[in-house]
């Protein structure tokens, strides 16, 4: 049987990788709105390049780069949805997580349907362990945008956190059913954030049999874990 003090420490470990695994897959998931122009919120050309240009920054790593782009894309454009969103994405980057929220937040203003805006504002307040108010923004995501498996697995870890085990399995699930469909290449991801979600439910039997599954994929299951579900 796990002890208090196990059972936090675990947790907290739990938190720690699921940012890990996310901070992995946020070049993809961050990058949609460049990638698929979710928008198309800007007609202006002049603006449009300085965002491509800022976008490339953004993929290089180059955030202070990236941002100053951006900016010159909205003064050319000041309704340019997507510079605020991938705005966003830079300052959270440098950890600038004010200037973060503020960037998402006009982004939504702008265009409430804006489900990338809502996952990216959710993620900032799930680091700053503002649970409630991350829920909010993944939720609104999934309303908006059923089909994405990110509106659910970012609940994931809160509600392990919250101590909402049923809850935390019922949306790894469908983080897991979304990815397998789509042959998601973070499909250990979501089947490790399972076998957790009913590890923490005492459900042995599938926690074990999801922690394995993730183990094969390649994900970082703890051993101490996989020994107490055995």
């Amino acid at each position: 049987m796990k002890s208090f003090k196990t059972t936090i420490l675990v947790c907290v470990i739990i938190f720690s990788q699921t940012i890990v695994a996310q901070s992995k897959k946020e070049r993809a998931v961050e990058s949609k709105s460049v990638a698929m122009d979710m928008y198309n919120s800007s007609q202006n050309t002049e603006a449009l390049e300085f965002y491509s240009k800022g976008s490339e920054k953004l993929g290089a790593g180059d955030y202070k780069g990236a941002i100053k782009l951006f900016e010159k894309a909205i003064d050319k454009d000041p309704k340019f949805v997507e510079a605020y969103d991938d705005m966003g994405v830079s300052y959270r980057k440098l950890g600038d997580f004010k200037n973060a929220i503020k960037n998402y937040e006009k982004s939504i203003e702008l265009y409430p349907n804006g489900a990338m805006a809502h996952q990216n504002l959710g993620m900032i307040y799930a680091i700053q362990k503002e649970f409630q108010k991350a829920l909010n923004e993944y939720e609104t995501s999934q309303k908006l945008k059923p089909e994405d498996p990110e509106g659910y697995y970012g609940t994931v870890n809160i509600y392990l956190q919250l101590g909402e085990y049923k809850k935390a399995i019922n949306n790894a699930k469908k983080t897991l059913d979304i990815y397998e469909a789509t042959k998601n290449p973070y499909i250990a991801d979501a089947q490790y954030l399972l076998g957790m979600s009913y590890y923490y439910d005492k459900d042995n039997k599938n926690a074990k049999t999801f922690l394995e599954l993730a183990k094969k994929g390649g994900a970082p299951v703890d051993p101490k874990v996989l020994k107490d579900v055995q």
